[in-house]
């Protein structure tokens, strides 16, 4: 994928522990284009790969506007992020439409969990100027920890969204499945970004309100992977002829990485889709949040990050 370096063109405090950052062109020129719901993958220094959300508008080609909250359990991606400056530079890739909307159904309803609302705010702003009837709600811990609470609050988005701050985890399955109620129908259509728990709760009360079929997710934590046990393997390198041995307990990637065998990689949780790799014979054992269940039926791709094989052995394109 092709990579650029960016400027930093300006870091603002959105949260107690969010950040806004700003990437523009060195020299000032507009960036390409970013559907709604695209990320661009980021790399700070020699750090890894780390994907980030747009929450551009259609007309806001000066800059790349991301959002990054600090994660003190990171591996590191989120610190390195936090100390970026203005007139710093950094390596990204063009924006990837992992996240599309489908303008072709009737409402969007937007629902946000955290700093799962960056994606959501980009798709609220792209239904606005497309006159696109959206509304989106937005859940957090308190006001103080809600990126873009403000933005949200303003006259731009009167009418169109809600917060709902400071709700015990117990309540927020009962909000969501309310919310779904009294806004489905008319064809509406729902996109869901948030940690895991909330994205559970909003697939339960999506498909009983709306159907499975107009659901659409991002997660940015896998949370638990799901699977079987978690058994050594043998694979196989379907191009360059090598055969590596896996360990229990160890990712498919991880002995790739450590063999000198190149695969792209960022979120090492099955969420971004940057390790896919074509499968060229066994069964994978998928346990990610990427893939769609007719990929996963198919079996000729996988997330060498955290899926295996159901059976002894895979051949990777590799």
């Amino acid at each position: 994928m092709p990579r650029l370096p960016l400027l930093v063109a300006a870091v603002r405090k959105e949260a107690a522990d969010v950040v806004a950052i700003d990437l523009a062109h060195p020299a000032g020129r507009p960036l390409p284009p970013a559907a709604p719901g695209s990320h661009v993958r980021v790399r700070v220094g020699e750090g890894p790969m780390r994907q980030y959300s747009l929450v551009n508008g259609p007309d806001d080609a000066a800059a790349y506007r991301i959002a990054v909250k600090l994660e003190p359990a990171s591996r590191g991606g989120s610190a390195a992020m936090h100390r970026l400056a203005a007139g710093d530079t950094v390596l990204a890739s063009l924006p990837v439409d992992g996240f599309p909307v489908d303008w072709t159904t009737g409402p969007l309803l937007l629902l946000a969990g955290g700093i799962g609302v960056t994606p959501l705010l980009g798709m609220a702003r792209h239904a606005q100027a497309r006159g696109h009837p959206f509304a989106l709600h937005y859940f957090a811990r308190s006001a103080g920890s809600a990126a873009f609470a403000g933005t949200l609050r303003s006259a731009e988005f009167a009418g169109r969204a809600t917060c709902h701050f400071g709700l015990d985890a117990d309540a927020v399955p009962g909000r969501l499945a309310a919310i779904l109620a009294a806004e489905g129908g008319r064809g509406t259509h729902a996109y869901v970004c948030g940690p895991a728990p909330f994205m559970d709760a909003a697939r339960a009360a999506g498909e009983r309100a709306l159907g499975a079929e107009a659901l659409h997710f991002e997660y940015f934590s896998a949370g638990e992977t799901d699977g079987g046990a978690d058994r050594a393997l043998t694979v196989r390198l379907g191009l360059s002829g090598g055969t590596l041995a896996v360990p229990a307990g160890r990712s498919i990637l991880s002995v790739l990485l450590e063999n000198g065998v190149e695969v792209d990689c960022s979120c090492l949780e099955g969420v971004c889709g940057m390790c896919v790799t074509e499968v060229l014979a066994g069964e994978p054992d998928h346990r990610d949040h990427f893939l769609s269940d007719h990929a996963r039926a198919a079996g000729d791709v996988m997330t060498v990050c955290v899926s295996r094989a159901r059976g002894p052995e895979l051949t990777l394109a590799l």
